[in-house]
């Protein structure tokens, strides 16, 4: 009974999950495996430790260790994985490959909003953005990026020339191809 309860338990925590995904993967089963757990059930935690992977769909989340709190209503669950490098990756409606990683991962369910700390980073494609604290916010795919106060850091972004090349015309192919001959 008790084994029951947990497995309902970490079904219910972990199905709201879905809303960061491409929309084929609302419909995939959520998968936790790790080394150990240990639920706390008149907390609504489960805590996962060691070695820890989250999958649904395109989403993969990995840390050293992964809390989940259930909220006092439906899609209301927190969700804080960290690690040496805690890392989330998902594949964008667009099929952009969307790859975070930090020390820390907090992810609010009910405000669609993922927050990155320490050594947060955020790649997509050919783009790079560092920063000691990254909020994310996903129904606008909106980014926010600080330093901490009174260091000497900043925030440092990377583009690549390849994203800013426009597309050539046939006008253009055949105007060089003319040239040649």
């Amino acid at each position: 009974m008790k084994t029951n309860k947990i497995s309902i338990m970490i079904s219910a925590l972990l199905l709201s999950f879905s809303s960061l995904a491409l929309e084929s993967d609302y419909n995939q089963p959520i998968n936790v495996s790790s080394v150990s757990q240990h639920a706390k059930m008149k907390k609504n935690t489960i805590v996962f430790l060691e070695d820890v992977l989250l999958t649904q769909g395109s989403i993969k989340i990995t840390g050293d260790k992964l809390t989940v709190i259930r909220g006092s209503l439906p899609n209301h669950e927190i969700m804080i994985a960290d690690g040496k490098v805690a890392t989330f990756y998902q594949t964008q409606d667009d099929g952009k490959p969307f790859d975070a990683e930090a020390n820390s991962i907090h992810y609010d369910v009910a405000k669609g909003k993922i927050t990155l700390t320490g050594n947060a980073q955020v790649k997509q494609l050919d783009s790079q953005i560092n920063g000691s604290k990254i909020i994310y916010f996903l129904e606008t795919e909106e980014l926010i990026v600080n330093t901490e106060k009174g260091k000497d850091g900043r925030v440092n972004t990377v583009f690549l020339p390849a994203q800013f090349e426009k597309p050539k015309t046939d006008t253009t192919e055949n105007k060089n191809s003319e040239k040649e001959e």
